[in-house]
């Protein structure tokens, strides 16, 4: 990625107005850097409403994803920035590090950008496997219809195509894509039962005491794309609302 750096609260300003770059508030190739010096990471929402205001570069994530040792708040957050930076298509560099006993969690989590490396905490060597979103996109992603939600996973292992629009299970589902406390999304027993359902089929991811949506919102349809290290670079959009998408239950 290009050399010249910006964080949050830089992003923040130019969004706002002030200090606005003169061609356009365009930040010349910068890179937007992500908890440098322990900075807390923006939440997912907030990263997606900014980048389409003040293009940059790509997204860096300036420490590595430590499934062994980050609080689970953190790791949340960090998939669903991930999930957001693959939405809008936006050029990501990061790294994973996990322990052996979690490489179960790889198939589960590569629809995402794929990290620059892949470390094995037990032994300090590095994960050899394949990373799916490398050559493919559009493994695991949800399209919002009028009052209901498609999601598509084409991955081999789970292939399917899943309506939810069950009013209780549409708002897990949206309430988690912010990365979320468990007790969060289930404050009543029909809550609890549509998010223990949602991590049953996959779409939901829970670490600990916190979840996160992992379908990534395809709000570029792949027309024209190009494949930018597991996000999508789009020439051409297509409404949510697809006619073939029509409510066939859950």
């Amino acid at each position: 990625m290009n050399d010249a750096l910006m964080d949050i609260d830089e992003l923040r300003t130019r969004a706002s107005g002030e200090g606005r770059a003169a061609a356009g508030g365009r930040p010349a190739g910068a890179t937007l850097t992500l908890g440098s010096g322990g900075a807390e990471l923006p939440l997912a929402g907030e990263l997606a409403a900014l980048l389409p205001r003040v293009p940059v570069a790509g997204v860096r994530l300036a420490e590595p994803a430590d499934l062994t040792a980050l609080p689970d708040q953190a790791i949340v957050r960090i998939i669903a920035l991930l999930r957001e930076c693959s939405s809008i298509g936006t050029r990501t560099a990061w790294s994973l590090t996990l322990g052996a006993q979690q490489l179960d969690l790889i198939p589960r989590l590569d629809h995402l950008p794929a990290p620059d490396t892949i470390t094995v905490r037990e032994n300090g060597t590095s994960f050899d496997g394949e990373w799916r979103s490398s050559r493919s996109f559009g493994l695991l992603y949800f399209r919002k219809g009028p009052k209901f939600l498609s999601v598509v996973d084409q991955r081999p292992e789970s292939s399917s195509r899943t309506i939810v629009d069950d009013p209780a299970m549409m708002d897990v589902f949206l309430q988690a894509l912010e990365a979320r406390a468990w007790a969060e999304v289930t404050r009543t027993a029909q809550l609890t039962a549509a998010a223990e359902k949602l991590v049953d089929q996959g779409l939901i991811m829970r670490f600990g005491d916190h979840c996160v949506t992992l379908p990534v919102h395809m709000r570029s349809w792949p027309l024209g794309s190009v494949l930018l290290g597991g996000t999508l670079a789009s020439a051409g959009k297509k409404s949510e609302t697809n006619p073939h998408d029509a409510p066939v239950g859950i």
